[in-house]
């Protein structure tokens, strides 16, 4: 399995996998905003959120090249929930992004315990890069708990602080 462990090469993949899901349910969550006339939220999911996933699904699979092992795309689900309230969008927004940290917190875990010391340190530092999607997720629902979803919508560059719009 190259230069990696079994386990540590199925939590990366998995985690790659994720990144795909992520951007199918992020674009979802978009287009499901945009349908329901909040088009600048909607922009700024699709663009700035959404099309961030495969980028980080770049960097893991360019790791796992890296270490020797060979990512396998698998299949992504399809997204088809509504979203009619931009609270509920951001809380679900939020919720995933809880989600992949996860995954990249088990990631870590697996890599330490089987002394995969390059993937432990990829999963820490790509650890940090999600952290401000992270908190900008937590800053929308907390903006979105005191405005209404057409405030939000006008507002939302306002109350995005934590990530380059």
């Amino acid at each position: 399995m190259g230069r990696i462990s079994e386990e540590t090469y199925v939590k990366m993949n998995s985690l790659a996998t994720k990144c795909f899901e992520l951007n199918a349910e992020f674009d979802n969550l978009a287009y499901s905003l945009e349908y329901n006339y909040l088009h600048e939220i909607a922009y700024i999911i699709h663009y700035h959120i959404a099309h961030i996933m495969p980028e980080f699904a770049d960097l893991i699979t360019d790791k796992m090249l890296e270490l020797s092992a060979r990512p396998v795309r698998q299949n992504v689900s399809g997204y088809g929930e509504e979203y009619t309230n931009v609270l509920a969008a951001f809380i679900s927004l939020r919720d995933a992004m809880y989600s992949f940290r996860s995954g990249i917190k088990d990631l870590i875990y697996t890599a330490d315990m089987n002394e995969d010391d390059e993937a432990r340190i990829f999963a820490e530092e790509l650890l940090n890069k999600i952290s401000l999607y992270i908190k900008q997720s937590e800053e929308w629902v907390f903006a979105a708990q005191n405005l209404t979803d057409h405030e939000m919508n006008i507002h939302i560059k306002e109350y995005t602080h934590f990530i380059e719009i």
